[in-house]
């Protein structure tokens, strides 16, 4: 159940916020305007949610950044064997360029600010 699931141990800084803002829209409440029905559906599946956030930005990488879209290709491979957040958290022993870890953490943090939805229900749509 996504209401259990914990930033992964020991994750700090920019990375380790990334993973708390993912925990903490997977935790978010929902209006009642959201596609999900205010939680009358089930809870969010992380991993469904995951995998659209990281097809969207293979496309968006993909012919401008094919470093990044190959990287992201290789986790969505792999996104059954490790929690997101735990991933999110490594994201700085990533082998990426500065350049590319700089623009791929600016895409993912916009995305989960808007997800996490600190202190504000979600309007609209979950993600």
């Amino acid at each position: 159940m996504a209401l259990l699931r914990r930033p992964a141990p020991g994750a700090s800084g920019a990375y380790g916020e990334l993973a708390a803002l993912w925990v903490e829209g997977l935790n978010a409440p929902h209006a009642a305007d959201c596609g999900c029905g205010g939680m009358a559906a089930p809870a969010l599946d992380p991993a469904s949610v995951e995998w659209d956030v990281l097809d969207y930005l293979i496309g968006k990488y993909r012919v401008d950044a094919p470093e990044l879209a190959a990287y992201l290709g290789e986790r969505r491979g792999q996104s059954s064997q490790r929690p997101f957040e735990a991933w999110l958290a490594s994201l700085a022993e990533a082998p990426l360029t500065p350049g590319a870890q700089d623009r791929l953490m600016t895409d993912l943090k916009t995305f989960l600010d808007s997800f996490a939805a600190r202190g504000r229900p979600r309007v609209g749509i979950c993600y």
